[in-house]
C-alpha cells in the first residue's frame, strides 16, 4: 500500500505529508471529544461507545486491506499488536471516561496535553528516542498552550470534597497513550500501518466489550436517537478509523518524540468545537494558547536546511 512506504524518494514537499497528517488526525480526536460529550451527557454508557467506536472503525479499515502488499506480522509481533491495542483502545478510553466523571473536561484536557513529554520519557528510557532539551522545552510550550487556551475553568476548585481519584485515572491513561506511541513507532516501521491498526484495534475493541455487557448492550442501544448514531459514525469513521491511520502512519515516518508533539492540538481544537457547536465560553488568551500549542511541533520538527 502507497502510504505503506516511506516517503523520503519524493523530496521536498513529501516531508510535509506526515506533519498534515498528524495535525489532521489531532484535529479529528479534539472534534471527538466534542462528540463524547454531547454522547454521554444522553447516554452514561463509556464501555457501549467504546466499542462502538473502535468495533466500527474496525469494520471501515477492512477493506484496506486489499491493497497492503506487506506480509501479515509475525505471530510474536500479533501478540504486541495486542497489547498495545488493548492499553490504547482498552484501558486509555476506560480510564477517561472513568476519570470525567470525577473532573471538569477542561482540566482532564490539560493533563491530556502531557502526552509528548510523557512519551518522550517512556521513548527515551527504552531506548527508542533521545530526550533532548529542545523536545522538552516544546512540550512545556504545548502545555502552557493548551493551559491558557483552555482557561481559567481547568483550574477552578471543584466543590465538595475531592478525592484527586479522577487526575489520577486522567494521568493513567496519558500513560498509556504515552507507551503506545513509544513502542508502536518502531513496529510501524518494519509492519503494515493497515494490519498493525486493525489488529491493536480489534484487540482494544474485544477487551472493552467486555466491560459494555455490563451497561447493558447491546439493549442500551436502542434507544440511541438517528442524532447520537450520527455522532457515533462520526467517532468511528473520521475520529478513528481515519485520524488513527494517519497518526500510525505519522509514527511510522517521525520520531515518538516528533509524533506525539502534534497531540496537544486535540484539546485545543475541542475547544474551538465546543465553543462553536456547544455555545462554550472561550478563554481570552485562547489565540495565545493556539499560538504556543502549534509552536511546540514546529520547534522539534523544523530543521533549517528543509
Amino acid at each position: 500500500m502507497a502510504m505503506d512506504r516511506s516517503l523520503n524518494k519524493n523530496p521536498p514537499f513529501a516531508a510535509t505529508f506526515p506533519h498534515l497528517a498528524l495535525s489532521g488526525a489531532s484535529i479529528m480526536l479534539g472534534m471527538s471529544f466534542v462528540a463524547i460529550r454531547i454522547i454521554m451527557d444522553q447516554h452514561s454508557t463509556p464501555a457501549t461507545l467504546g466499542f462502538l467506536r473502535y468495533g466500527l472503525a474496525v469494520l471501515m479499515l477492512f477493506p484496506l486491506l486489499f491493497f497492503v502488499r506487506r506480509p501479515i506480522p509475525p505471530l510474536k509481533i500479533i501478540f504486541v499488536l495486542i497489547g498495545l491495542g488493548i492499553i490504547q483502545f482498552g484501558f486509555f478510553h476506560l480510564f477517561v471516561n472513568t476519570a470525567l466523571e470525577e473532573i471538569p473536561a477542561s482540566r482532564g484536557a490539560v493533563i491530556f496535553s502531557l502526552i509528548p513529554i510523557m512519551t518522550m520519557v517512556i521513548a527515551s528510557m527504552v531506548g527508542r528516542d533521545r530526550l533532548t532539551p529542545i523536545n522538552l522545552f516544546a512540550a512545556t510550550l504545548s502545555i502552557i498552550g493548551v493551559s491558557l487556551a483552555i482557561g481559567e475553568k481547568a483550574f477552578q476548585d471543584q466543590t465538595g470534597s475531592h478525592s484527586w481519584s479522577g487526575e489520577i485515572l486522567f494521568f493513567l491513561a496519558v500513560c498509556c497513550g504515552a507507551t503506545y506511541n513509544a513502542f508502536s513507532s518502531g513496529l510501524f516501521k518494519v509492519h503494515s500501518i493497515v494490519y498493525s491498526t486493525i489488529i491493536g484495534m480489534s484487540a482494544g475493541s474485544a477487551f472493552i466489550l467486555l466491560f459494555s455487557f455490563a451497561e447493558g448492550f447491546p439493549s442500551v442501544t436502542q434507544n440511541f436517537s438517528i442524532e447520537i448514531w450520527i455522532w457515533i459514525l462520526y467517532l468511528a469513521g473520521p475520529a478513528a478509523a481515519l485520524s488513527l491511520f494517519l497518526f500510525n502512519w505519522g509514527l511510522q515516518q517521525l520520531s515518538p518524540s516528533k509524533a506525539a508533539i502534534y497531540v496537544p492540538l486535540a484539546p485545543v481544537a475541542a475547544s474551538a468545537f465546543g465553543a462553536i457547536l456547544l455555545d462554550e465560553e472561550l478563554s481570552k488568551l485562547f489565540l495565545i494558547g493556539l499560538t504556543l500549542a502549534i509552536a511546540g511541533p514546529i520547534l522539534i520538527n523544523w530543521k533549517p536546511n528543509q
